[in-house]
């Protein structure tokens, strides 16, 4: 009943082949930034000076003068440093064939 019928599985001339899929992997990510410095300098001139004077007369007026000086206060240089930036993340695995 089914002599002159057959199944055909494959295509003529059609040969099983061995595909190898092979990837590199992506580069890995930027380094983070820095970290903020900041620096600040300042310089403080306090003077407290308590000072009396006094004047004595033996004929007419008497002059007293109470004087304080100070001197200059300079504020030396400010330097800061931020911190080291973040290290670059890691490439990709990328794509081992096989067969």
């Amino acid at each position: 009943m089914f002599e002159d019928q057959y199944v055909e599985l494959l295509p003529a001339r059609t040969t099983m082949q061995t595909v190898t899929v092979v990837g590199v992997g992506g580069t890995g990510g930027n380094g983070g930034a820095g970290g903020f410095a900041a620096a600040l300098s300042a310089a403080l001139n306090l003077v407290e000076a308590n000072q009396t004077a006094t004047a004595v007369s033996g004929f007419g007026d008497a002059t007293a003068a109470n004087i304080a000086a100070t001197g200059d206060a300079t504020a030396g240089d400010a330097t800061a440093t931020g911190g080291a930036g973040g290290a670059g993340g890691a490439g990709g695995a990328g794509i081992a064939g096989g067969e």
